[in-house]
């Protein structure tokens, strides 16, 4: 069995490449890796919870989607904590209103390198349980397309409260429509007002 080594500078930085048995290649870098780099950012479902929907139960594209934290930059706590609210907020919006993300774990390998992780918990999907509209919007309840034991998405929330706008507008008054809601959240449920004005 044979072992080749060829060693190969690539930009200053010596890089090992070994031929092994299987036709792999391993590539390692040869000098250390600074302890504060950052060489992976992960998203985990906290222990304990159960998933429902896919592997992790996560919306794990979207979820990515909020990180500004980036394989090769230095740790920085403040942009980890910005990542932690970021995913708290996407979640959110996203209907799941218990939804808790804890502070970035960050473990150091041996060889160097920092390997941080944010822990989830989802909690449950909130669903509407009442929709109420007040205010001069009142009669005009049947252009909200929100029905009770929908989800809590926000951009649904988003388009109801256009669509009042939108109808009153055309009719000459000119509105603004606020949403309040009431959580309850051991049923995982929000009772909703929009309040035009």
């Amino acid at each position: 069995m044979m072992l080749a080594v060829l060693v190969v500078a690539v930009g200053g930085a010596a890089v090992v490449y070994r031929a092994l048995p299987s036709t792999e290649a391993v590539a390692s870098s040869a000098l250390p890796i600074p302890p504060q780099q950052i060489q992976s950012v992960s998203i985990s479902r906290s222990r304990g919870t159960d998933a429902v929907d896919g592997a992790s139960g996560l919306p794990m594209a979207a979820l990515r989607g909020q990180l500004s934290t980036r394989v090769g930059q230095m740790l920085d706590a403040r942009r980890l904590e910005r990542d932690r609210a970021a995913l708290e907020r996407e979640l959110a919006d996203r209907g799941y209103l218990a939804a808790r993300v804890a502070p970035a774990h960050v473990d150091f390998a041996a060889q160097g390198g920092a390997y941080v992780v944010f822990d989830v918990e989802r909690g449950p999907m909130f669903h509407l349980r009442k929709i109420d509209v007040t205010g001069p919007g009142a009669r005009e309840v049947g252009v909200v397309t929100l029905s009770p034991g929908d989800e809590f998405v926000v951009d649904r929330i988003a388009h109801a409260k256009q669509a009042l706008v939108d109808t009153l507008g055309r009719r000459g008054a000119k509105v603004s429509v606020e949403a309040s809601q009431h959580l309850d959240v051991a049923a995982a449920a929000v009772d909703l007002t929009l309040v035009t004005k």
